[in-house]
């Protein structure tokens, strides 16, 4: 079972790195915006692999197996020849687990803690 401050970690770390993406890419530095979508992409793995290993969460496989697809496609292509659209595909893909991951957590945290908050 996914604890509730996992969860709570979990798309706060997401949330941090998306919004800081945001805000580097207004300021066009387009490193500094490459090295965050680096990053976000390190903590979704790191996250859908942990579900899928610990938590047996099965649509985690599905996630983890596109990203190490697209990141073992794309990532040479994007880092060698700036390519956007390489970068547009994995900011994509990132961008679609970050909905699901607050579907997941929007579950786990209506999720009663106790016996007693059943009723």
């Amino acid at each position: 079972m996914v604890s509730r401050i996992r969860m709570k970690l979990d798309l706060f770390v997401q949330s941090f790195l998306l919004f800081s993406l945001t805000l580097i890419f207004s300021s066009e530095s387009k490193q500094s915006s490459i090295i965050t979508l680096i990053a976000l992409v390190l903590v979704q793995i790191l996250s859908t692999a942990q579900l899928w290993l610990k938590h047996a969460y099965r649509p985690a496989r599905v996630y983890l197996g596109l990203f190490l697809a697209t990141g073992a496609l794309l990532l040479p292509f994007g880092l060698y020849f700036f390519n956007p659209l390489a970068w547009l595909i994995l900011l994509a893909l990132s961008l679609i687990y970050y909905v699901h991951t607050i579907r997941i957590a929007l579950v786990v945290l209506r999720r009663p803690r106790s016996f007693w908050d059943i009723s």
